[in-house]
């Protein structure tokens, strides 16, 4: 099969969870034997293609007022205009139909597709091809991706967000198959009116590799470790989790935090912390998960499904996460991981001083956090995507053959 995947980034280019997930897909299908070629966007001009770990991948200029992931402040103006231009943009769509006309994919999979736009799916759809989207946030219905203003989670579309993401409603159509990577995310889209004629299901995140074997440290007679790894933003609640370690002293709990975040608020963080936080910047994850205890996912807003949840998994670590999102999809309560809400006082300290009151928990559920891994490993997910490819591609090969076909007007 030749799938053509198309996402926002791709490696060396990466910002979070979603480009992780594209890059796992298409190599994973190269090592079965499947041709897969990837688009994605890259700063300044031109198309260049490359080979990155055997798989094909052109890399587009981004056709729009800026590069937006170099972390520059712009005008709210300009962000306006960008975003006004990233919600149907049809030099980007023509740039991806003269790759399709090259490459002839047999089934196409798009990822996020901020920079691209929505317009991608009426160039596959004049083409015949079957469509998936996979949803990793909330950037369709949503601006901002995240749904969160004001320190809350958006409960619907404001005005201007529905003026602004009313051509990627329109365009969803176009959608033959619809992945959520988790069910809360894939919801909140159906809910909003979008993939009305699309066959929607939940595909959970993996990842390579296999789970870590062997004993947890001995915690007899140190603290417990906690951990935290992500980008250092409001919004995934780093603030407050911060702030709750003042609750014990070193001896008891320690906290160490991996991540960066914009210069101003990690400044903030630093100054505020108490003495059992430690801060490393950026680091191998790897590194953080062999040295905790639990990983803690404090998220605020719905976060759909923290990969690092995942990665603490493979390494026989539980979590703590926040009841936002898809983060209670992937914990068994009192199993693998607890889960809290993180408006209610103390509940996340709460969540904490069930591991400081039961030492053994932590060897107790670190079998059962392995045995969670094994869900979360790449076979499962691979075999989930090849079976919707091969399904969308032999209900498309019967819809040319035997009934009405939704067809874009060619870009």
């Amino acid at each position: 099969m030749k799938p053509l995947i198309v996402s926002s980034l791709y490696h060396p280019n990466k910002v979070g969870g979603a480009e992780k997930v594209a890059r796992i897909v298409a190599e994973g299908m190269l090592q079965h034997g499947h041709e897969p070629v990837v688009v994605t966007t890259q700063e300044g001009s031109g198309t260049r293609v490359s080979d990155v770990n055997g798989v094909k991948v052109y890399y587009i200029g981004l056709k729009n007022l800026y590069w937006p992931y170099d972390r520059k402040d712009r005008p709210a103006i300009a962000r306006a205009a960008w975003h006004g231009i990233d919600r149907f943009n049809p030099l980007m769509a023509r740039a991806v139909a003269r790759v399709l006309d090259i490459e002839k994919p047999e089934v196409v999979n798009t990822h996020n597709l901020t920079g691209f736009s929505c317009a991608v799916w009426a160039a596959v759809k004049s083409r015949r091809l079957p469509l998936i989207h996979t949803l990793h946030d909330y950037s369709l219905i949503c601006p901002k991706t995240s749904m969160f203003k004001d320190g809350r989670n958006c409960q619907g579309q404001c005005t201007a967000c529905a003026f602004y993401t009313s051509p990627s409603k329109r365009l969803s159509e176009h959608v033959d198959h619809v992945v959520g990577v988790s069910r809360f995310t894939l919801e909140r889209h159906l809910t909003a009116g979008y993939f009305q004629h699309a066959e929607a299901r939940v595909i959970h995140n993996a990842l390579p590799g296999r789970p870590a074997s062997g004993a947890p440290p001995d915690r007899t007679g140190r603290p417990l470790r906690l951990g935290y790894v992500g980008q250092l933003t409001p919004t995934k609640g780093i603030g407050e989790l911060v702030r709750q370690m003042s609750a014990w002293d070193s001896s008891q709990c320690q906290l160490v935090v991996a991540g960066r975040g914009a210069a101003a608020y990690e400044a903030l963080l630093r100054r505020d912390a108490p003495e059992n936080v430690r801060f490393l910047g950026f680091v191998n994850p790897d590194e953080v998960y062999r040295a905790i205890d639990v990983l803690v996912v404090p998220s605020l807003w719905q976060e759909p499904l923290a990969m690092t949840v995942l990665e603490a998994y493979m390494h026989g670590i539980p979590v703590i996460v926040s009841s936002r999102g898809g983060l209670p999809e992937a914990i068994e309560e009192k199993r693998t991981g607890l889960v809290y809400e993180p408006l209610e006082p103390g509940g996340l300290r709460r969540a904490v001083d069930v591991f400081l009151g039961a030492p053994q928990l932590l060897h107790d559920m670190r079998l059962l956090v392995l045995e969670k891994a094994n869900y979360f490993q790449l076979e499962r997910m691979l075999a989930e995507y090849l079976d919707l490819m091969a399904n969308a591609k032999e209900s498309s090969h019967r819809q040319r053959n035997f009934g009405p076909d939704r067809v874009a007007a060619p870009l």
